[in-house]
């Protein structure tokens, strides 16, 4: 609505709208500023701002939504009129419900996320990837796009080698939980890390392990799938808890052979170089690093699997328009290498079309949770202590029955540790504190869920209907801006593929509902019917973008 208001201010200014800007931190809701137009017409840009406002003011009539025009120095700003604009968004809002934003983006996008590797832990780094892939994915199908969500998962190379020697050490016993399948699979990971670096002889039958995964082997084969699925089965339950499912699981043994093809195709090409035994990339020559495609034993590498791992998106699905690898920046030089590997082999299936969204690194700020410093912290060790934390700190008081409480502090962790890895730029690393995580004041997730559930509360209580025209006070047109300005935050967070964008604007539309809630009651007074229009508005776009953002609005806490 927003929209046909700057609109129709462009009309009033022709040719002039090209310099037209939103203001900050000013009452206007669209200003032209003038001294492009003085250097052009040679006058003082503030007589130039004066004599364009007489002459719009003049030709207004038509403009509905144009409340006035005034000159401001060396600005024209234009007023909208937030009575007819706010009612116009109320009943659009009220109209479309939960679609009120949507987009209407025709791409078909890959989003590949998560990337665990099995016969390892889940660790809060994955807990991160998974949480921007998800959102990014929402925000992208809410603006019209159809998502496939991918996940390609590393189940062969020498950390499953190290992991199966640190088995054979020990020996395989029954488990009675898959807890503790995972616990042994770790346990035996560690092992076999460690004398990987320590003894020669472990060294070589590590070595010789990882052969035989890709030659095969019936008896490693045997192993290898039983602790592969204790590993899937673990990711499957922690993919639950976060709300996420997946269209394609890939894995690196089934682009393994394939890989290694394309790369031999690819030496034929002149893409790829021998070079000492190895088949590698020549980075150098387009300003990027030196990749190696085949190391000298006639293994693929990570590079080349890649290779054939983009052959089966790219077929997979039909055209593809777009296909963003959520990635560590660790990760920088490897697709910047494949990436350009794949776009020399073809440039129409590949070209322009693949991009690295780069996440920062995930530490523990000292505090309660000390105790992993230096650890790899799990992300299932840190939901659990989260929910742990919101029980003892606001459940237990609550008369709920235990399966509520569970269920309730189950998703305000999921919301406070998804929220911090989303408030901030995916690019920044983040120092995460658990205690400011769960908070229900401030910038956090908690803080979203219980401004819904207010909200909720307030229209729970009402027995009115809400009315179905409303003249706004100028507290409650600041609400009516900001609710506004929904469609447009969802288009600026997928275009540049930043959902921050989103939980900044759900923290400020949060924090200016409760200055209402705080400032004015609703129910039993003159205005409930009026006031009630606007807490639906608000309830209904918190529970959109709080499910935008992966989270859970719950209707009491």
């Amino acid at each position: 609505m927003f929209n046909k208001f700057r609109m129709q201010v462009e009309k009033l200014c022709g040719t002039r709208a090209v310099h037209l800007e939103v203001p900050r931190n000013q009452e206007a809701d669209i200003a032209l500023p003038c001294f492009p137009l003085a250097k052009t017409l040679h006058k003082d840009p503030v007589k130039i701002a004066s004599d364009i406002a007489k002459e719009i003011s003049s030709k207004m009539h038509g403009s509905r939504l144009v409340k006035s025009v005034q000159a401001s120095g060396p600005y024209v700003n234009f007023y909208a009129d937030w009575n007819a604009i706010g009612n116009e968004i109320v009943r659009d809002i009220l109209k479309n419900k939960e679609n009120y934003g949507r987009g209407k983006a025709k791409e078909k996008i890959i989003v590949e996320f998560a990337h665990p590797n099995t016969h390892k832990l889940f660790h809060i780094g994955h807990l991160r990837n998974i949480t921007v892939g998800e959102t990014l994915s929402r925000i992208l199908e809410f603006s019209g796009s159809r998502v496939i969500r991918a996940n390609y998962q590393g189940d062969v190379g020498l950390h499953i080698a190290k992991c199966l020697y640190g088995i054979r050490l020990k020996g395989m016993k029954k488990f009675s939980s898959l807890d503790e399948k995972i616990r042994f699979l770790g346990g035996a990971y560690a092992r076999g890390s460690s004398l990987y670096e320590e003894d020669e002889n472990a060294r070589k039958e590590i070595i010789e392990i990882n052969k035989k995964l890709y030659e095969k082997d019936p008896k490693i084969m045997k192993l290898w799938k039983e602790t592969r699925k204790w590993s899937l089965e673990y990711f499957d339950r922690i993919y639950k808890r976060l709300y996420t499912s997946f269209d394609r699981l890939y894995f690196e043994s089934e682009v393994a052979a394939p890989g290694l093809k394309i790369a031999k195709q690819a030496l034929k090409k002149g893409v790829l170089t021998k070079s000492e035994g190895a088949l590698i990339f020549d980075g150098e020559k387009h300003g990027l690093d030196k990749r190696v495609f085949v190391n000298q034993l006639g293994f693929p590498t990570y590079e080349a699997k890649e290779l054939a791992l983009a052959e089966l998106e790219f077929s997979e699905f039909g055209k593809i328009d777009k296909c963003v690898h959520v990635a560590g920046p660790e990760q920088a030089s490897f697709f910047a290498g494949t990436l350009k590997v794949q776009e020399q082999l073809n440039p129409k299936k590949f070209g322009g079309k693949q991009f690295h969204l780069v996440y920062g690194w995930v530490s523990l700020k000292e505090g309660k949770m000390s105790s992993r410093l230096g650890k790899v912290i799990e992300g299932e060790w840190l939901l659990d202590e989260l929910k742990k934390e919101v029980l003892e700190q606001y459940l237990n008081k609550q008369k709920y029955n235990e399966k509520a409480k569970s269920d309730i502090a189950e998703a305000i962790a999921v919301a406070a540790a998804k929220y911090y890895m989303l408030k901030i730029e995916p690019v920044k690393d983040i120092l995460f504190d658990a205690t400011q995580a769960i908070s229900f004041e401030g910038d956090t997730g908690p803080y979203l869920q219980y401004t819904y559930a207010r909200a909720r509360s307030i229209l729970q209580k009402s027995r009115k209907k809400p009315s179905k025209k409303i003249i706004f006070e100028n507290d409650e047109i600041s609400i009516i801006k900001k609710i506004s300005g929904f469609p447009w935050i969802i288009k600026k967070s997928a275009h540049e593929m930043k959902p921050n964008y989103l939980a900044k604007y759900l923290f400020e539309l949060a924090t200016l509902f409760n200055e209402f809630y705080h400032a004015k009651r609703v129910v039993g007074t003159e205005r409930e019917e009026e006031l009630l229009v606007l807490v639906s508005c608000v309830a209904i776009v918190l529970r959109t973008g709080l499910g935008l953002l992966g989270m859970k609005p719950l209707e009491r806490m």
